[in-house]
């Protein structure tokens, strides 16, 4: 049974984007824009034209200068100079390209671009283009002033759009301070799109987490985890100035006092990619194999790295092994509906990765061995059973079970 990956369902959402949309911007946390660009480079029903900018730090006429090489070379066509001003410059290439019919133009490394000028001119060169024409925008981080542009209100589209996968859409007007928390691996935050790089120390960014993380606390409980030793006085005043360099630094509180807990501001908008991994793996557990598929690969693809894997706090560290244990068993779940659909490989590709996550669980090493097995591989099915008898003994200071030896000894008979 075959499920639609991000690539496909992010082809599906570009191909079938309406035509009043004259501007498409990549997700920035959509891995797979330059697989997006081949099929688009291989239109045929319309002139097309692609632009990488070349390196970081140019001035802005030396990039407009790539671009305008880049329609002569691929129309093949003689365009005046252009003039310096970003806005005469975007409105004079849109009139020299127009009598080229609808052209779709792809500028990659748009986060390289020189700012603030190449927003101006995309947005008045998008505004000019005829009817039917089509910029596509991919880079690393969110241009939120082009998508939060006057001029381009109704035209511009963010693809691929998937709030599963923590790919929200910036491009549509959003009533809450939109809070995007992405803790699996080194720990991201961005608010209304813009990312948070400066937290005046570890401190804050680790009492955030924390918050989020909780999402509802209590003060005694959050003294004990940061403050043990301080005296209720000391940890108070800590408390209160740290918690006060995070609104700062959000530009909005995180946090609201109530019944005697901290909570998440209602007025914040949160997307937590714990929270859509944790939910993909619950309600993997009561769907059927089609849907399970769907979200547990949908987890998995959410796991991009140990929980906030750059802190050593013990409350970070007991949390990181919880998720960990959740990662094997979205990989073992994921294995085990490839095993029940008779696709073995799929099946033990699973369980291997599980099985390097938790290499410790024998019923992983089992589900191993038997498709080693059943594969005709009996040699790889005991190197399976001598790594988990050494990381049995390793850790634990003890041997496999008996089911484990009897099928390790069923399995040396074949050879």
């Amino acid at each position: 049974m075959k499920t639609r990956d991000s690539f496909t369902q992010a082809k599906e959402q570009l191909d079938s984007l309406p035509d009043e949309i004259s501007l498409a911007i990549l997700h920035p946390d959509f891995h797979g824009q330059h697989r997006l660009f081949g099929p688009a480079l291989k239109q045929s029903d319309r002139p097309i034209v692609f632009m990488a900018t070349p390196a970081p730090k140019l001035t802005f006429a030396q990039w407009v200068s790539h671009l305008k090489s880049a329609y002569e070379t691929q129309l093949k066509a003689s365009i005046p100079d252009l003039p310096t001003d970003p806005k005469s410059a975007a409105a004079a290439l849109a009139s020299a390209i127009s009598s080229h019919g609808n052209i779709l133009t792809i500028i990659d490394a748009y986060d390289i671009a020189p700012q603030p000028e190449a927003t101006t001119f995309v947005a008045a060169f998008v505004s000019a283009l005829p009817a039917g024409s089509r910029v596509i925008i991919g880079g690393r981080e969110m241009p939120m002033d082009l998508l939060k542009h006057d001029d381009l209100k109704g035209r511009t589209a963010l693809v691929p759009v998937n709030p599963d996968k923590m790919m929200l859409d910036y491009a549509q007007s959003i009533d809450k301070t939109v809070l995007e928390v992405r803790a699996l691996g080194p720990g991201r935050v961005l608010i209304n799109g813009r990312l948070i790089e400066h937290w005046d120390g570890v401190l804050p960014r680790t009492l955030f987490f924390y918050f989020v993380d909780r999402g509802m606390t209590t003060r005694d409980e959050i003294f004990q985890t940061f403050w043990p030793t301080l005296s209720t006085r000391e940890a108070t005043n800590v408390f209160h100035v740290t918690k006060r360099k995070i609104s700062e630094i959000l530009g909005t509180d995180l946090t609201v006092y109530w019944s005697g807990f901290y909570r998440i501001s209602p007025e914040l908008e949160l997307n937590y990619d714990v929270v859509r991994f944790a939910e993909a793996i619950q309600n993997a557990a009561i769907a059927d194999d089609s849907e399970a598929i769907d979200l547990l690969q949908n987890a998995i693809e959410l796991y991009h790295g140990p929980f906030l894997s750059t802190m050593d706090q013990e409350w970070v560290i007991n949390r990181r092994n919880e998720l960990a244990m959740s990662y094997a068993e979205a990989l073992a779940g994921l294995a085990r509906v490839y095993r029940n659909q008779d696709v073995p490989l799929n099946a033990l590709g699973y369980f291997l990765r599980a099985a390097a996550t938790s290499p410790q669980r024998e019923d992983l090493a089992r589900a191993i061995m038997e498709l080693y097995r059943g594969l005709g591989k009996p040699r790889e099915a005991l190197e399976t059973y001598e790594r988990l008898e050494h990381e049995l003994k390793r850790t634990l200071d003890v041997a496999p079970a008996p089911q484990t030896t009897e099928l390790a000894d069923e399995i040396r008979g074949m050879l």
